[in-house]
């Protein structure tokens, strides 16, 4: 799956555009991703992508208002996932160089503030 365009509110992958926050999961889109404390992405909201079998998390944290809780990045690092956190246009950048190069990926993207 690769992410061919990001702008303010709009991710296009594989031809196909999301208006919403989204979640990658192997070759799955997870669309309207809601998390329950809005910009802060706790626990419960990734129960998903920390059930994946992923080397890497990449969470895109649109213009740089959502957060990722510590809790979420301890979360992943005792199952051995390492946990990128950037501005999404960074963030969809650094998904596809590593999708490249074959890394096992799962990401959250916030695609507006």
């Amino acid at each position: 799956m690769k992410i061919e365009s990001y702008r303010f509110g709009h991710i296009e992958i594989d031809g196909k555009g999301y208006g919403h926050d989204i979640k990658l999961i192997g070759e799955r889109v997870v669309p309207d991703w809601w998390r329950g404390q809005g910009h802060l992405v706790e626990v419960n909201d990734v129960q998903d992508l920390l059930n994946s079998d992923a080397e890497i998390c990449i969470f895109g944290t649109g213009f740089g208002a959502m957060r990722v809780s510590k809790a979420v990045q301890s979360e992943f690092q005792k199952r051995g996932v390492k946990v990128l956190i950037q501005k999404t246009s960074s963030a969809c950048d650094t998904y596809n160089r590593l999708l490249k190069e074959g890394k096992k990926l799962v990401a959250g993207f916030h695609l507006t503030c």
